[in-house]
């Protein structure tokens, strides 16, 4: 069962209404999207609320305090230091390894195309930051070299980059992991890495919406591009079949983010905002999967993105994205009572 946070709390309704009035405002995209986001189980908004986020916060600080606090406690799931990996079958009754987003899942029927791919971008900076805090004595740039002979299929070089996965796997919390569709991004690759689109690394941060990847400085950002199938997703107890569990994003499964924007409830998937123009036919479906170990063969591509974000057309690019999601669902009327402004 669904729920609106408007309908949850009238103080809550009136802090988010309020915050979400100017496009100028700190948090006027996470509050537009609180109050536009139809995909909120009810159960789960009642947990949202008993970590003290739902309220009339005297303050943006507050309500990102309350935020982060359910984040730390319902979603970012901490490792098991006596196991290595993240596990291969989630059950959604255990709370030490289960996000809520898995507890009270929107399912995309992606998670039943088994041999459909998934794309995801790793930055080798985040790599070497995990294997650094486990005492392995690796730089970046010996990451780098690894994952582009790997790329080669030596097998040296294999075998000692699956070691490092299984090390970065082991490090990181157990949250739950956001991956594009293959499908949706395949035009900016070639069958071998000399045919792809020249700017492809750019590019697919772009239509992926990741505005956290910005080299403000000259200094480019290496990314290390998975590609797997839905089959190599854990999976949840209690789901039909061979089906995995590939939900929609909401806005309770991360941190706020100028570049996210909920999908209507019609649409089997999230949809990223494209932060550099925005052609509806090139929109790319994302889902979010249970935390699983990335493996050697899943490395697709290593890249450098170079462009930073311009912030200033992030109000355009989201108008943009509510028109597109208009026409998807042929809801003319979806983010009018929210976004009214920028369109």
């Amino acid at each position: 069962m669904a729920a609106l946070f408007t309908d949850i709390d009238s103080d809550f309704a009136s802090f988010l209404a309020t915050t979400a009035a100017s496009a100028s405002g700190p948090c006027w995209s996470a509050a537009r999207n609180f109050l536009l986001d139809e995909r909120i189980h009810q159960t789960r908004a009642e947990r949202y609320k008993a970590h003290g986020a739902v309220a009339g916060h005297g303050s943006i600080e507050a309500w990102i305090d309350f935020h982060n606090t359910y984040l730390e406690e319902e979603i970012f799931i901490r490792g098991d230091d006596f196991v290595s990996e993240p596990p291969k079958n989630i059950d959604p009754k255990d709370f030490e390894v289960c996000p809520d987003t898995f507890r009270f899942p929107m399912l995309s029927s992606l998670g039943k195309t088994l041999d459909s791919d998934l794309i995801r971008v790793q930055k080798v900076s985040s790599v070497g930051n995990v294997l650094r805090k486990l005492e392995e004595n690796i730089s970046e740039q010996d990451i780098l070299t690894l994952a582009k002979d790997a790329l080669t299929k030596d097998q040296k070089a294999l075998q000692e980059l699956e070691g490092l996965l299984q090390a970065f796997a082991s490090g990181r919390n157990w949250q739950p992991v956001f991956a594009g569709v293959w499908k949706d991004l395949s035009d900016l690759f070639g069958d071998a890495p000399k045919q792809d689109s020249s700017d492809w690394p750019n590019t697919l941060r772009d239509r992926l919406g990741l505005y956290h990847y910005d080299p403000k400085q000259s200094d480019p950002i290496h990314i290390l591009v998975f590609r797997y199938p839905a089959q190599a997703v854990p999976r949840l107890s209690g789901l039909d079949g061979e089906s995995r569990p590939l939900t929609i994003p909401c806005v309770l499964d991360g941190g706020f983010s100028d570049a996210f924007c909920p999908a209507p409830q019609e649409s089997d998937t999230g949809y990223t905002m494209s932060l550099r123009e925005a052609d509806c036919s090139k929109l790319a479906r994302e889902v979010l999967h249970p935390a699983m170990r990335l493996r050697a063969g899943h490395l697709f591509r290593v890249g450098a993105i170079t462009h930073p974000i311009d912030p200033g057309t992030i109000k355009e690019q989201r108008g943009l994205h509510l028109a597109c999601l208009q026409d998807i669902s042929k809801r003319p009327e979806y983010g009018r009572h929210t976004d009214e402004d920028l369109f």
